[in-house]
């Protein structure tokens, strides 16, 4: 069932997109690209159903029981100013924590394939108030380069708040969903998966208010691995918040 869900999903008219509405002044940037067919017409992954039940879409693997989308990865940047969790290869690595090689647009796909309905989005790159959106929580699996002992953290221990002066507040991570605009798909414009600083066009986002600027978040040196650490992302669909 969930292979035939995400075929349907796959066409364009049939994903949960925002509305076509105009961006932000400050997002016009990401319009004007080299590549005029960056966002348009994205074609549909790889899908493969797995003897065990579980779905490989590309490189991610879906399993509809666990609610759980995992995903090979690597430590994409130590520099300081996050404002990205997880990039994809065109996105903002030398800003973000992980680099993922999956398409924004599949990602979005293998979200809502799980059941997970998009929110609101923020209203403004670094807007003062949070998205909101069905939650998730995201964890890293690596290897401990001087121990080899296996490590299993919620991605927040990977971050430092600088204005706490510990690692970032453990929380869930909202699926907001990006748009279409003018006949993209501005998730693939973005280039992003999760950001950490908050941004209209992300897919998913910081759920909280402290997602307002680069300055907020930096690498966590004495968890996070070295860059070019390979690891495996996993994507955890967590129960809505009771009203």
């Amino acid at each position: 069932m969930i292979r035939q869900t995400l075929i349907a999903l796959c066409l364009v008219g049939g994903v949960a997109l925002a509305a076509d509405t105009p961006p932000p002044p400050d997002l016009d940037r990401y319009l004007k690209t080299e590549d005029i067919d960056l966002g348009k017409n994205p074609p549909p992954p790889k899908i493969e159903k797995l003897p065990d039940g579980k779905v490989r879409m590309g490189v991610m693997t879906l399993d509809p029981v666990k609610r759980q989308i995992v995903m090979p990865g690597e430590i994409a940047t130590w520099e300081r100013n996050i404002e990205v969790l997880i990039a994809s290869p065109r996105g903002r690595a030398y800003e973000s924590v992980l680099v993922a090689p999956v398409r924004p647009f599949h990602f979005q796909v293998a979200l809502l394939a799980l059941g997970l309905t998009p929110g609101k989005p923020a209203e403004s790159v670094g807007s003062s108030k949070a998205p909101v959106g069905d939650p998730v929580v995201v964890y890293v699996d690596y290897e401990d380069p001087k121990t080899h002992a296996k490590k299993h953290v919620r991605v927040e221990e990977l971050l430092y708040d600088e204005q706490t002066k510990k690692p970032m507040k453990e929380h869930s991570w909202v699926f907001v969903g990006s748009r279409m605009f003018d006949g993209r798909y501005m998730g693939d414009v973005l280039g992003d998966l999760i950001v950490t600083m908050h941004h209209p066009d992300a897919i998913m986002d910081n759920s909280l208010v402290e997602g307002t600027n680069e300055y907020i978040y930096n690498v966590n040196e004495k968890i996070c691995p070295k860059p070019g650490t390979k690891v495996t992302i996993i994507i955890q669909a967590a129960p809505k918040p009771k009203p």
